[in-house]
């Protein structure tokens, strides 16, 4: 009957308007906050929607029924006038599903639930190992000043003082500054209410594959910072010992300081761990490594590469390695908190993550024209 369908269309809105109000409260609730003004105005609509629609169900409701006494006494009358109630129709079917059933005929298809078989298989890479490496640190404002000594005395500005008395060297040095600027990373997606609500844990996957988008996009930023220095070593006769060694060398010429870490892809990684001696033995072996330059391990990225920290990250897609140390590249980060924002109007939710990420290469010569920064050292190797 239509009085029945349009009752059950009513309730369904009214438990949709009372679930809006319950998410509404909780989320005010769970920051420990009042209603914002919005939020106050949208409960209060939807709570003036159900006194109407309670008024639409009780009055769709009444029983309007014959008894039956006088169905019977009509039945007398006329057997026509009552025929509808006990008319005989063509036989219809369910199934277990509605589309494989005879035609006319209703389905269990929304209780045959085909079932998953173990995770969700993510083959996006997985957290910021060359942005850990480097040791982000916490940007302390999204614009700030990095100073820098530039002492062009550093040899002359003492010496040996041949006499007593006689009047010793004095040369004055500067303190200058750069200016860094983070910018903002993030990204937000809409994300139906009727899947977070029907789907336990939908809404974590969203936000979990979400923030892998902001840790892959971190990532290619360092890797691009990283590509930007002037100071590169080739790997010549495939002797890959001797290029690390020269950009070591390189990087404590360029830094003062001896390198902390050595950054490759996958690529540059399999590579590595590939290689052999004259007697064919890997010269990065897993274990036991006597008289090696290191150790790796081809079921994970864990080793050591001539003492130096080793991160491979995905961000680098070719077999080109960089040795550097704390002075060759500086990373910043201010991370955003999760942010939500409900739409009614098409039963939903909006979701954004972001997280503001800077990057700072000291200089290591002073030009005043084209500064020098070559604290980080490329290996290309063909």
């Amino acid at each position: 009957m239509a009085v029945d369908s349009m009752v059950r269309r009513l309730l369904d809105e009214r438990d949709q308007k009372l679930s809006l109000i319950e998410q509404i409260s909780g989320v005010a609730d769970d920051a420990g906050r009042d209603l914002f003004d919005t939020e106050s105005q949208t409960i209060e609509d939807a709570q003036n929607r159900v006194r109407s629609l309670n008024s639409q169900v009780d009055r769709l409701s009444q029983d309007l029924e014959l008894a039956d006494s006088a169905r019977n006494r009509i039945r007398s009358l006329d057997p026509n006038i009552v025929a509808n109630d006990f008319s005989y129709r063509t036989a219809e079917h369910m199934g277990l599903d509605k589309a494989k059933t005879v035609p006319v005929a209703g389905g269990f298809n929304g209780l045959a639930v085909i079932p998953s078989l173990g995770p969700v298989l993510d083959p996006s890479p997985q957290g910021r190992p060359l942005f850990t490496a480097l040791g982000a640190r916490p940007a302390p404002s999204l614009t700030f000043t990095r100073p820098r000594i530039v002492d062009p005395n550093l040899l002359t500005g003492v010496g040996i003082v041949a006499n007593e008395k006689a009047e010793m060297n004095s040369k004055a040095w500067d303190i200058l500054n750069e200016t860094v600027t983070c910018q903002r990373v993030g990204g937000y997606i809409n994300v139906s209410e009727v899947l977070v609500e029907l789907l336990a844990g939908s809404l974590d996957m969203v936000i979990t594959q979400m923030n892998h988008r902001v840790e892959a996009f971190s990532e290619a930023a360092v890797v691009t910072e990283l590509a930007k220095t002037t100071a590169t070593v080739a790997v010549a006769a495939n002797d890959v010992v001797a290029a690390i060694g020269s950009a070591a060398a390189t990087v404590v010429k360029n830094t003062g300081r001896p390198p902390e870490w050595i950054a490759m892809g996958p690529a540059g990684w399999g590579a590595l761990i590939g290689l052999t001696d004259a007697a064919k033995r890997p010269m990065f072996p897993a274990l036991g490594p006597v008289n090696a330059p290191g150790s790796g391990d081809a079921s994970t990225y864990f080793g050591s590469v001539m003492g130096l920290n080793v991160a491979v990250t995905p961000a680098i897609t070719d077999k080109t390695m960089y040795v550097g140390n704390s002075f060759g590249l500086e990373v910043y980060e201010r991370p955003l908190p999760l942010m939500q924002a409900f739409e009614p109007s098409v039963y939903g939710r909006q979701v954004a993550v972001a997280t503001y990420i800077g990057t700072y290469a000291p200089i290591t010569t002073e030009n005043p024209t084209t500064p020098v920064r070559a604290g980080v050292v490329k290996i290309t190797w063909a």
